[in-house]
C-alpha cells in the first residue's frame, strides 16, 4: 500500500473523506498530510471554478426611434417598442406629448428654485402641447416612415 502522504487529496476523498481516512495518522501529522495533499493537487492543475452566468442580449438593437417635431420648434426622440411592419403612430404621439410635457414641468421648477430658493411646493400642471407638424420613424439612421401633417410617406425601410 502505498504511503498516506503520496495520495493526492481527491483520493483520499473518494477513500472515505478526510474525516475517515482509511489509514489512522496520529492528529499531530494530520494537517501536514492536508497541506502535503493540497499541494499535490494543485500542481496536478485541479481548480474548482463556478460558473459565471452571463447576461445575454436577445436582440441586437433596439425598437424604431420616433421623431417628433412641435410647431414650437420642440424635438422629441422616444424608442417606441413596435414592430417594424406595423408602426404604432398613436403611441409615438402619447409618448412625445408626455415628455414634452414632462420637460416643461422640470424647467418651470428649476425656475421656482431659481427664483425661490427651494422646491415648488405644489404640482405644476403643464400646459397642451402645441401640434406636431412633423413625426418620423427611424431606426440605425435609416428613416423607415415619415409623416408631414397628414401624410404619410414610407421610407427605405429594413
Amino acid at each position: 500500500m502505498p504511503e498516506l502522504r503520496d495520495k493526492p487529496l481527491l483520493t483520499l476523498i473518494e477513500a472515505g473523506g478526510v474525516n475517515d481516512m482509511p489509514v489512522i495518522v496520529p492528529p499531530a501529522d494530520t494537517s501536514e498530510v492536508l497541506a502535503e495533499a493540497i499541494k499535490t493537487v494543485k500542481a496536478a492543475g485541479y481548480h474548482i471554478r463556478k460558473p459565471r452566468k452571463q447576461m445575454q442580449r436577445t436582440r441586437k438593437r433596439v425598437g424604431p426611434t420616433y421623431v417628433c417635431e412641435f410647431a414650437d420648434g420642440a424635438v422629441t426622440r422616444m424608442s417606441v417598442f413596435t414592430s417594424l411592419e406595423k408602426l404604432d403612430w398613436e403611441r409615438g404621439e402619447r409618448l412625445s406629448r408626455a415628455a414634452y410635457q414632462s420637460r416643461w414641468q422640470m424647467r418651470a421648477r428649476a425656475q421656482y428654485r431659481k427664483l425661490n430658493g427651494k422646491p415648488c411646493p405644489v404640482d405644476l400642471i403643464a400646459p397642451v402641447p402645441p401640434a406636431i407638424i412633423s413625426e418620423r420613424f427611424e431606426q440605425d439612421g435609416v428613416v423607415l416612415a415619415q409623416r408631414n401633417g397628414g401624410d404619410v410617406t414610407v421610407g427605405g425601410g429594413l
